[in-house]
């Protein structure tokens, strides 16, 4: 059974928990004496935590995207604006 200080690595770990723990290995890694296996545990933790984040903001980047999308789908073109104008 996996620690409390061990983060689940799954896609459904929220975002901001997952900056926390690799928060937290960076800072161990920085301070502390740390055994080489350990280090590598954690080095491999990490990196299946920096790629759930890369992953969810793609996902959110890409909602941002359609959203912009959907909202300049029905806002006037400049072309269109000029002709009210005048």
């Amino acid at each position: 059974m996996p620690s409390k200080k061990q983060a689940n690595t799954k896609s459904d770990l929220h975002f901001e928990d997952a900056i926390e723990r690799l928060e937290e290995i960076i800072e161990k890694m920085e301070n502390e004496r740390v055994p080489l296996e350990e280090l590598l545990k954690d080095y491999e933790e990490g990196t299946k935590l920096l790629s759930v984040c890369k992953e969810k903001i793609n996902v959110a980047r890409k909602k941002v995207e359609q959203i912009n999308k959907d909202l300049n789908k029905d806002a006037p073109k400049l072309d269109e604006l000029d002709e009210i104008a005048d």
